[in-house]
């Protein structure tokens, strides 16, 4: 059984750079990945929605200039926006993977690198499945940076095509019509403003409390609540779903507003 000073499971940005420092203390280390390395922190996640952000800030402040010079605004079809965000992500994946490499070679005997599944089997024992074999190592230490994914609600249709979790937003075809956002935390306005941005959706943003961004400060929700609105977003406060169903490719849904009127 191989013995590691230090076992991580999970390849994303905090188990990778927990690798990384690990290693420049001389430590052995195991670092165990099951899908893709840098996990959020590139994929479905920080580094492409960013991407998706600037673009659609650079096209919509471009074509505020247009405006106030009353000339015509051009148009950027989605899958170019698609294009442009799938470039990011894979320049800087290879980077990551390069940079990888070179750990590797440069210091075999400190870092290993498993594409694969880890468990606990004892408070120190991990057992690792990749494709073709399945091991048992011993880690004086292990952290777990395995991530999370979106919560499914439960009795809403989540297919990934219609509604949509954060993740599914990279299959998307074109700009949808209009977009109904659940959720007024930071990544739903930070949807909210991507797609307003573009201009070429009606966007509803359904907020539970009185107000947008529940969680940090009143004055910065107010400063980007105004925005949105001036952006064309429909914001409903206070607002609690009641269903949510896909009827013949669109999504039907109902409100209960602080009122009662639905």
């Amino acid at each position: 059984m191989e013995h590691y000073d230090l076992c991580i499971i999970g390849g994303g940005p905090s188990g990778y750079a927990a690798a990384m420092r690990a290693v420049d203390f001389n430590k052995k280390v195991l670092l165990v990945e099951k899908k893709r390395l840098g996990g959020a922190g590139i994929f479905d996640g920080a580094l492409s929605s960013k991407t998706f952000w600037e673009i659609s800030k650079e096209y919509g402040s471009f074509n505020q200039r247009m405006r106030h010079y009353g000339l015509p605004m051009p148009s950027i079809g989605f899958s170019n926006v698609v294009k442009e965000v799938e470039e990011a992500v894979m320049e800087r994946s290879n980077q990551l993977q390069k940079h990888l490499d070179q750990v590797i070679e440069r210091d075999p005997q400190h870092f290993t690198f498993l594409r694969g599944w880890g468990r606990f089997v004892s408070p120190h024992e991990i057992e690792v499945e990749t494709e073709d074999v399945t091991t048992r190592i011993y880690a004086k230490n292990v952290i777990i940076a395995t991530g999370s994914r979106p919560r499914k609600l439960p009795d809403i249709p989540i297919d990934e095509s219609v509604i949509l979790t954060s993740d599914g937003i990279s299959t998307l075809q074109e700009y949808p019509k209009s977009l109904v956002i659940l959720g007024a935390g930071v990544i739903g306005c930070e949807f909210a403003t991507i797609f307003s941005n573009f201009g070429k959706t009606r966007v509803h943003l359904i907020a539970k409390d009185d107000r947008i961004l529940p969680f940090e400060d009143e004055d910065l929700a107010k400063v980007v609540e105004k925005n949105l609105e001036a952006n064309g977003v429909l914001i409903h406060r206070e607002s609690r779903l009641e269903k949510m169903d896909v009827v013949e490719g669109k999504v039907e849904y109902l409100l209960q507003h602080p009122d009662g009127s639905k």
